[in-house]
C-alpha cells in the first residue's frame, strides 16, 4: 500500500511540474512576442515619427540634456502621444516578463547562490525598466522648453542601469545554456563511442 501511494504522490509531482514548465514556455513566447513587436514595430514607429531619432529605451549608454531636448523638439505631436500610450503599453508588460523568464532560468539552472543571486538582478533589471518608463514619460508629457536637467538625468541614470543589469542577466542566462549545451554534447558523443 505504502508504495503505490508513494508512486501516486511521486506521479502528482512529476504532473505538476510538467504543468509548472509548459506555462513557464508561455512565458518566454510571451516575452520574445512583446519583445519582437517593440523592436520590429513600436520603437521604429517612434523614430520614425522623430525624424529618425534614437528612441530613449534604446539608447544604452544614456542620454545628454541635449540629446533629449533634441528628441523632444523633434518627435511630432502623433508620435508622443504613439510613444506614450502605444509603446509605453508594450513595455508596461515587457519588464515582468523579461524578469520572469530570465530569473526563473537563472535559478533552476545554476547551483542555489549563483543561481538566486543573478536571478535578483534579474528581477531589478525589470524594476529599473519601470523606473525609465515612469521617467521617459514625465519627459514626453512636458513641453520641450520645460524638460530639466534633473529629469533627463533621472531618466537617463534609470536607462543606464536598466542596460547595465539586463545586460549581466542575459549574458549569465547565454553562458549558462551554452556552457549546459556543450555538457549535453560531450554526453551524447561519449555515449555513441
Amino acid at each position: 500500500m505504502r508504495s503505490g501511494s508513494s508512486t501516486l504522490a511521486g506521479t502528482l509531482e512529476v504532473n505538476r511540474m510538467t504543468k509548472g514548465w509548459k506555462f513557464y514556455w508561455v512565458v518566454v513566447a510571451a516575452t520574445v512576442t512583446n519583445y519582437l513587436i517593440m523592436v520590429l514595430w513600436s520603437l521604429p514607429q517612434v523614430s520614425e515619427m522623430a525624424g529618425g531619432d534614437v528612441p530613449f529605451d534604446m539608447r544604452p549608454g544614456g542620454y545628454s540634456f541635449d540629446d533629449a531636448v533634441s528628441f523632444l523638439t523633434a518627435i511630432t505631436d502623433t508620435g508622443r502621444d504613439f510613444y506614450l500610450n502605444t509603446q509605453q503599453l508594450l513595455d508596461s508588460f515587457y519588464p515582468a516578463l523579461f524578469a520572469t523568464t530570465v530569473a526563473i532560468a537563472l535559478a533552476h539552472l545554476l547551483p542555489r547562490y549563483w543561481g538566486w543571486t543573478l536571478a535578483t538582478i534579474a528581477v531589478v533589471a525589470g524594476g529599473f525598466d519601470y523606473l525609465e518608463n515612469s521617467a521617459v514619460a514625465a519627459m514626453l508629457r512636458a513641453e520641450p522648453n520645460a524638460v530639466t536637467q534633473a529629469m533627463v538625468s533621472t531618466a537617463s541614470n534609470w536607462t543606464l542601469a536598466k542596460s547595465v543589469s539586463t545586460t549581466v542577466a542575459s549574458l549569465a542566462l547565454l553562458v549558462v545554456l551554452c556552457k549546459q549545451g556543450l555538457v549535453r554534447l560531450k554526453s551524447r558523443k561519449s555515449r555513441t563511442r
